[in-house]
């Protein structure tokens, strides 16, 4: 028995699991999903391609002409350059996917305009949260410091590709769900009155007691996306090899085929972790064990009742009242050791 009206059963789950509820989700949203990341995602990685195309062009060669194989290693330079940019926007690309599925699971439609005005009310907190305290714009900016008379600028490439970059998936790891806190319960960065959660202290209490299922969980879905993007490129290069005869990396793969395949990705990444954090909250927050109480509730009500809850897909109010009774006798008798 169903209580809530959700998409997806509640209950919780392993991370194999997810994976699979995943792609069974982004099949059913993809127009929706594709939309909804694109608000930010195309944005920024047309910045992003726009900022480190001059490393593809006769000043970049001319840095690396002493060396052995140059093309490859411009090639090798943007490539890295665009990924690293692209794992630190993730978060801030994914916020309008999790904004939606958030209504959408709970058949709450969300057209295109109203998630836009969803937005604008918290893209304060939202850029200083997830693009700046979270890296995700400073490594844009940073592009603008890179010496592109040399090789490879350690002061600058270095901090950016390796460190900033590293810093960013570590905060991945140990707190994944800023976006789903920000976006979807809407906490401020400080309560404004008493009883208000601000994002610091949802933040902590959400993820402190999960540490090691997170861990896990990165590590799965790192591997499975790694994978994916490696089978994305792997495709279009075979397309191209097959139909031109030329089997090397090019210049679709340079400006369309790989920020085509990062966001992708990013599709599914987003729909992933937004089923992790409503499974966080269902091992966190007992929301299965309250359901199974409710359901049991109703099997114990006498049958008139029963029936006249079910002729509605929500709860009647009657129901209501009956559940309020019966949920706190459960819990008593289950405490009691009650059969």
């Amino acid at each position: 028995m169903q209580l809530d009206r959700t998409e997806i059963v509640i209950r919780a789950r392993g991370a194999a699991e997810l994976c699979d509820l995943s792609l069974q989700v982004l099949k059913r949203h993809v127009w929706a999903i594709a939309a909804s990341s694109g608000l930010l995602g195309w944005p920024l990685l047309l910045l992003d391609s726009w900022a480190i195309a001059w490393m593809l062009g006769e000043e970049a060669r001319l840095a690396l002409d002493h060396l052995d194989t140059p093309e490859s290693l411009m090639r090798w330079r943007h490539a890295t350059h665009l990924i690293a940019l692209y794992v630190m926007q993730f978060p801030l690309v994914s916020l309008p996917t999790s904004v939606y599925l958030g209504h959408q699971i709970f058949f709450q439609p969300l057209p295109l305009r109203s998630l836009l005005g969803r937005l604008l009310p918290i893209a304060g907190r939202c850029l200083l949260i997830l693009g700046i305290i979270r890296l995700g714009l400073v490594g844009l900016v940073m592009q603008w410091w890179v010496d592109r008379q040399v090789a490879f600028d350690v002061l600058v490439e270095f901090w950016l590709i390796f460190a900033l970059a590293g810093v960013a998936v570590v905060q991945r790891i140990f707190r994944p769900f800023a976006p789903e806190i920000l976006g979807l319960e809407l906490c401020r960065l400080r309560s404004r009155r008493a009883g208000e959660i601000s994002y610091y202290t949802r933040s902590s209490s959400l993820h402190r007691y999960l540490f090691s299922e997170q861990i896990s969980r990165f590590a799965g879905i790192s591997f499975y996306l790694v994978l994916l993007t490696a089978s994305l490129l792997a495709a279009q290069l075979f397309v191209i090899g097959a139909s031109t005869g030329y089997w090397q990396w090019n210049w679709w793969l340079d400006y369309i085929g790989l920020p085509l395949s990062l966001w992708c990705v990013g599709l599914f990444a987003a729909v992933f972790r937004f089923l992790s954090y409503l499974d966080s909250r269902i091992r966190l927050e007992g929301w299965e064990v309250e359901l199974r109480l409710k359901a049991e509730a109703l099997r114990l009500a006498p049958a008139p009742q029963v029936a006249r809850q079910r002729g509605h897909s929500g709860l009647s109010s009657d129901t209501a009242a009956e559940l309020d009774v019966l949920v706190p006798e459960l819990v008593a008798d289950g405490r009691r050791g009650a059969p």
